[in-house]
């Protein structure tokens, strides 16, 4: 039996939010504990080897940027549309503070061999909507600071990897449609790489061919796959990312550098 994991994304908190998370208390298919949550997964490939942590930070990116909700019957133009996260309103400034605090306790505590960030705003964007500002400013040097393998995202109808100064940006948001168009592939930073994108070359111009897709992570001691899918299963791109390396990791109470 599969379980979902989930974060707040920008349609949730158009509706009632508290309900999918009162929701989570009594189903165990449905992961919500808390606007930010942790997963964690031990195992070992093989019973010679030692095993590997896995860490996902869960985090609400609505409490961080902010979010507009459209009403649907009302007329907005898609310039309207495609803009990027306001900020949180000035009376949720502490909840985004708050929330920005609990994201830097959680990457100091980890000692997870590969750790990752998820939330539903992408930091870098190639896409419509664009980078996130108040991710950028905020969220992306946390990331930096505690050497992160890499942010996952959303939002976009698009899929991305984009690598620049160490770290991996990865937005896979084909779930539901796709694709959004392309127009903000230039506005990424010069000192970065695209390594993979799917975009229409206009917003919904179908001219990708792709109708909708996925993305998936395989793990075992020494690398970490990761691959885009499209709606058939069929892989459009694939990554490997390498264990954390140059920090700290605690194993049975000792502090092991790793080189």
């Amino acid at each position: 039996m599969y379980a979902r994991y989930l974060v707040g994304g920008t349609h949730d908190y158009c509706g009632d939010i508290t309900k999918q998370l009162d929701f989570s208390k009594d189903n165990e298919r449905w992961n919500f504990p808390d606007y930010n949550h942790r997963i964690v997964r031990e195992f070992s490939v093989h019973k010679d080897l030692p095993s590997v942590k896995v860490e996902i930070i869960m985090i609400d990116t609505i409490q961080l940027a902010g979010n507009v909700c459209y009403p649907e019957d009302l007329p907005y133009t898609s310039a309207e549309y495609f803009q990027p996260p306001p900020g949180p309103e000035p009376a949720f400034m502490q909840q985004a503070a708050t929330t920005l605090g609990w994201i830097e306790d959680a990457l100091e505590a980890s000692d997870a061999d590969y750790l990752l960030v998820a939330g539903h705003y992408p930091i870098y964007s190639a896409c419509s909507y664009g980078s996130t500002p108040e991710l950028l400013d905020n969220l992306d040097p946390l990331l930096r600071r505690f050497g992160v393998s890499g942010y996952f995202s959303g939002h976009e109808h698009c899929q991305f990897h984009y690598a620049r100064e160490g770290m991996n940006y990865f937005l896979s948001g084909t779930g539901m449609s796709c694709c959004y168009g392309m127009s903000q592939r230039n506005h990424l930073p010069r000192d970065g790489e695209l390594k993979f994108l799917l975009a229409d070359s206009d917003d919904y111009s179908g001219s990708s061919g792709v109708r909708g897709g996925f993305l998936s992570f395989d793990v075992t001691q020494d690398e970490m796959i990761v691959t885009f899918h499209r709606e058939s299963g069929d892989v459009l791109y694939e990554t490997t990312l390498l264990p954390r390396e140059g920090f700290y990791r605690m194993r049975a109470g000792d502090v092991v550098a790793v080189a």
